[in-house]
């Protein structure tokens, strides 16, 4: 298990906007009390969180994390944003954002599920072994809605936020800055908007931008991962079964020696879903797959477990940002 950790660039983040605000480094390590910035690539989450806590004693505002939120530093999502800029679309930018925040924070994760009256929700999960720092939260809450409603375009209308905590003031500063409705006290932090959002085109879209910054996300994730035993003898495992059908998180578990219950809290303690981990060994079995001109694209969607191919192509896009054929046509050069 990965210690829970972000990414230098992410803490770096703090000190560059707190720099535009007239405070030097010295100021902020001396109000973080920290007493050097870390050479390491990871710095550990404490690390992170201080740096929040000293941010709103310098500039007395009681809503420092989200108001650095809403002014955001692209840069400080580093891949992650490149990636949802270049994602051809609103799902595929959100599922970059789920599979791919590890690179940036690995505490804590982003689950999207479907709601009443065609409303979507992402809730941000965590670790389960510390409480959210609430300036870490309504910072990224803040972040994302800015990132995708002026810097990639999308249109985010009847935005509702929910806070899993009871702190009127940053309730009132989130409902004006963003003009949402705000939940206090909800049994997680989270982003409610329509659903028709997801459908949404990219104003900046672009394929081989996507397909580049993407293959360099997974290089980075995997280093990042290291030799982890666990997750290799998963993966190998659902490659193995696959040719009998998308095999279920119990036959996998059963066939590593442990409960259906058991693999799922340990790939929660690596900020990893199932579902994920068979989306990825889907998507390099088919990139291989189709370098083979011999079979057809129906063959390639049985084999990886696809119903038709419909569901088939919808994933490739989200995968490449292009159709199967278009890869396929792009492989042969």
């Amino acid at each position: 298990m990965l210690p829970s950790s972000v990414s230098s660039e992410f803490a770096r983040a703090v000190f560059d906007y707190l720099a535009v605000l007239g405070f030097d480094e010295a100021e902020v390590r001396a109000g973080a009390e920290i007493p050097s910035f870390p050479a390491s690539n990871r710095l550990p989450v404490a690390y992170y969180e201080a740096l929040f806590q000293a941010g709103e004693k310098l500039t007395g505002d009681h809503c420092f994390g989200f108001t650095m939120g809403v002014s955001p530093f692209p840069k400080s999502w580093g891949l992650v944003s490149h990636l949802a800029v270049s994602a051809p679309n609103a799902l595929t930018a959100v599922s970059a954002l789920m599979d791919y925040s590890e690179l940036q924070l690995n505490f804590l994760r982003f689950r999207v599920r479907e709601l009443e009256a065609e409303r979507l929700c992402m809730e941000i999960e965590h670790d389960g072994q510390r409480a959210l720092n609430r300036h870490v939260v309504e910072h990224l809450l803040g972040n994302i809605v800015i990132l995708a409603s002026t810097q990639i375009g999308y249109d985010l209308p009847a935005v509702t936020i929910g806070l899993a905590h009871k702190n009127e003031k940053s309730a009132a500063c989130i409902s004006e800055r963003l003009g949402a409705k705000v939940e206090l006290g909800t049994s997680a932090y989270r982003l409610e908007a329509p659903s028709e959002f997801l459908q949404q085109q990219s104003l900046y879209g672009e394929a081989d931008l996507y397909r580049v910054t993407l293959e360099l996300a997974r290089d980075r994730l995997q280093e990042l991962r290291g030799e982890d035993r666990l997750l290799n003898k998963v993966r190998e495992t659902v490659l193995q079964q696959l040719p009998g059908g998308l095999p279920k998180i119990e036959d996998v578990a059963e066939l590593v020696g442990m409960s259906g219950r058991t693999l799922q809290r340990r790939l929660r303690e690596r900020q990893l879903r199932y579902q994920q981990i068979l989306d990825e060994v889907r998507r390099e079995l088919c990139q291989q797959m189709l370098k083979d001109a011999h079979l057809e694209l129906h063959e390639v969607a049985d084999y990886l477990g696809f119903n038709d191919q419909s569901a088939f192509q919808h994933a490739f896009r989200r995968w490449e940002g292009m159709t199967p054929g278009e890869y396929r046509r792009r492989a042969r050069y």
